[in-house]
């Protein structure tokens, strides 16, 4: 190997990509945005789960005599302690169900009247929880922490205790999901859209790239259509794929991985039809500023990366830091995720999704409009 023949080929590629200023800053500068945005989330204090109290018992006098006691206090007590994350409010029956109705509570606990009496004479504990039932694993961590809890309330009650641990009985009911519920069926939502998107995403910008360089755009900008009526007409056609590998990609989550549902699936395929429409022309938009597929390539980690981690598929929107919020919900991603979840996790129809359906489609309205302005009328260099 002769390195006096290397030494002008590496050359002349260093001046290349020295000249493209477009190529270095998406090399210099994209993944310090990322990295910036990575750092940030994955430093998020965990999660705050949000437990409501509705406080009835009245307590009861123990047998062996003394003052009465209150087994329901002494359980409350022992969950504000068990836990840095754990937020507990004692709430009325009526506010505890707005706030789990509204998603502000992540489940609801319920002390009868006679919880006391009853603990005593059973000598075990019964508990009365319904979850929200949006993320499965917060029920798996409730049901450990009041396990926990339950165990130290009546640990000293000498009339309860009788050596062993005591007999402790979670019935848990869910307002969204099931006890069926897993991890896989609470990220199943995210994934969809995130696999839908980035694919149509990719495939459409490559696409686009090439229709530009063989000068199929430059001829058709010489005849009397429109910038817009090319942008559509291109949409329609990419549409086409774009719904056969959103049908796919549902068919085979629900069928293929078993994940659980409770909304329509003719619901979640509107919404994954209307992420793809989008990312179609969020790709003929980004295509536009690219000189070749490599180029292309580079934004990736700009238009995906980023909106995974802003889209709430990992860390949800209202943890992240107020100044980023803001930046999340500007995200397409972040309305097709909350809306995919809503329905297959909640069972929401398609008026409920209704807001985050009609940001899907603004955002691609408005990608429509951009493309026009920015397709080059020249051959590409």
């Amino acid at each position: 190997m002769s390195f006096r023949r290397v030494l002008p080929l590496a050359r002349r590629v260093i001046q290349q990509l020295l000249a493209d200023r477009r190529t270095l800053a998406l090399i210099l500068i994209v993944p310090l945005v990322v990295l910036t945005v990575a750092g940030i989330l994955v430093r998020l204090e965990p999660d705050e789960i949000r437990l409501g109290v509705v406080m009835e018992d009245a307590g009861a006098a123990l047998p062996t005599g003394g003052e009465p006691v209150n087994l329901g206090e002494r359980l409350t007590d022992s969950l504000d302690t068990l836990a840095d994350n754990l937020s507990v409010q004692r709430l009325s029956a009526d506010e505890a169900r707005q706030q789990i109705e509204d998603s502000k509570l992540d489940a609801i606990i319920t002390l009868p009247a006679d919880f006391t009496a009853q603990t005593i004479q059973n000598r075990a504990v019964t508990l009365d929880v319904e979850y929200e039932g949006s993320n499965p694993q917060v029920a798996r961590l409730f049901d450990t922490l009041l396990n926990r809890a339950a165990v130290q309330a009546i640990a000293s009650l000498s009339a309860v205790s009788t050596g062993s641990t005591p007999d402790v009985t979670v019935q848990a009911t869910y307002l969204y999901g099931s006890a069926e519920f897993d991890q896989l069926d609470y990220l199943a939502p995210a994934f969809i859209g995130l696999f839908v998107f980035m694919f149509v995403f990719i495939l459409t910008s490559v696409a686009f790239l090439r229709e530009r360089v063989a000068g199929t755009l430059e001829r058709l900008q010489a005849t009397p259509i429109r910038q817009i009526e090319i942008i559509v007409g291109y949409m329609c056609g990419f549409a086409l794929f774009a719904l056969v590998q959103a049908l796919i990609i549902l068919l085979f989550t629900i069928y293929g991985l078993s994940v659980h549902y409770m909304g329509s699936l003719l619901v979640v395929f509107i919404v994954e039809l209307l992420l793809a429409l989008m990312a179609v022309n969020l790709g003929v938009f980004f295509s536009t500023f690219a000189r070749n597929e490599f180029q292309v390539v580079q934004f990736i980690p700009l238009v995906v990366v980023t909106q995974v981690f802003l889209s709430g598929a990992l860390w949800a929107v209202e943890d992240m830091p107020g100044w980023l919020q803001p930046i999340a919900w500007l995200m397409p991603l972040t309305h097709a995720n909350y809306a995919l979840r809503d329905v297959m996790i909640k069972g929401f129809d398609l008026i409920e999704v209704g807001p985050y359906v009609l940001a899907l489609v603004g955002f691609a309205a408005a990608f429509v409009l951009l493309s026009s302005q920015t397709i080059r009328r020249q051959a590409v260099g």
